[in-house]
């Protein structure tokens, strides 16, 4: 019952990201156009990308609770890690676009906005965006979900976009008021220029977490040294002649794989074996939760 209710979280948080990035980056690039400015407009298109992919993560949360079938015989939990880095290619090629339509507009002199309008845009959309955030965060903790993790730092970054457009429009209208309005014209392409670069830390974090998971890294931390200490104590216990382990983490599911070597003695019978299946799956299932666990006993070191 609380999975279920946990999937239930899951799937609401998303689909709030969802109906919030179809209201902003409609709103956006509206706005962008209607105003003459590039940063509004590239704020618009990160909402836009945003509403593709929580659309495909939302999808993606449904597929990795089904359990494994004739087509998918280890389940869909590696669909997970790789829906996040398509994530974060993305948007780090939208960044990178950004970036050099903002130093090419420097280049040619810059252009001028509509400023009124400009600040209505990013109130409503700083406003909009660290709530969600902040709605996606707390659901992400209770629910232990990656998916909404992932999916609630990027309304971070676009409420960091928002604010930071707020604070260079704001900028405008100090210069203008100063007799600067000479430099106001390069305040627009300034700020996408500086936000592409802000907002291009969040793909990278993204794809380096999930890359070590696509790629079958194992897993630094706790997790691994738990599971490393369970497995040589109860080698110790069970007077194992040998054994090895491997781990990996997809998603939100660990593989762990245990090969014992043992003699072939009358004493380790099948009954045995499953006795120490349980005592290690007892031991670790607090720390791996969901785990795909095999342990394979054997008389021969080649099968190691």
């Amino acid at each position: 019952m609380a999975i279920c209710r946990k999937i239930s979280k899951e799937r609401l948080a998303l689909k709030l990201s969802l109906v919030g990035t179809v209201l902003l980056s409609a709103m956006g690039i509206g706005y962008g156009l209607y105003v003459g400015s590039n940063a509004i407009l590239l704020d618009g298109m990160f909402s836009l990308l945003s509403m593709g992919m929580t659309g495909l993560s939302l999808y993606t949360a449904y597929l990795v609770t089904k359990p494994d079938d004739r087509q998918f015989q280890f389940g869909y939990a590696h669909i997970e890690p790789l829906i996040n880095v398509v994530n974060g290619l993305l948007i780090l090629i939208t960044c990178l676009l950004a970036f050099i339509g903002g130093v090419q507009s420097i280049v040619e002199g810059g252009h001028d906005i509509v400023l009124e309008h400009a600040l209505v845009y990013a109130v409503i959309s700083t406003v909009c965006c660290f709530g969600i955030y902040f709605t996606e965060t707390h659901i992400a903790k209770s629910t232990e979900s990656e998916l909404v993790k992932v999916d609630s730092q990027e309304w971070m970054i676009d409420g960091i976009l928002s604010a930071a457009l707020l604070v260079g429009f704001l900028v405008v209208m100090a210069l203008d008021s100063m007799g600067y309005s000479r430099w106001n014209s390069y305040v627009d392409p300034i700020l996408v220029s500086a936000l592409a670069i802000a907002a291009s830390v969040l793909p990278i974090r993204v794809l380096s977490r999930n890359l070590r998971e696509v790629l079958l890294v194992a897993p630094e931390g706790k997790v691994q040294e738990r599971v490393d200490g369970v497995i040589a104590s109860v080698s110790k216990q069970y007077e194992f002649d040998h054994y090895t382990h491997h781990l990996a983490k997809t998603g939100r599911q660990y593989d762990l794989e245990i090969n014992i070597l043992v003699d072939k003695s009358s004493r380790w019978t099948p009954q045995r074996q499953d006795a120490i299946r349980q005592v290690i799956w007892e031991q670790l299932k607090d720390e791996l939760g969901d785990t795909w666990l095999s342990v394979c006993f054997t008389t021969q070191a080649r099968w190691l």
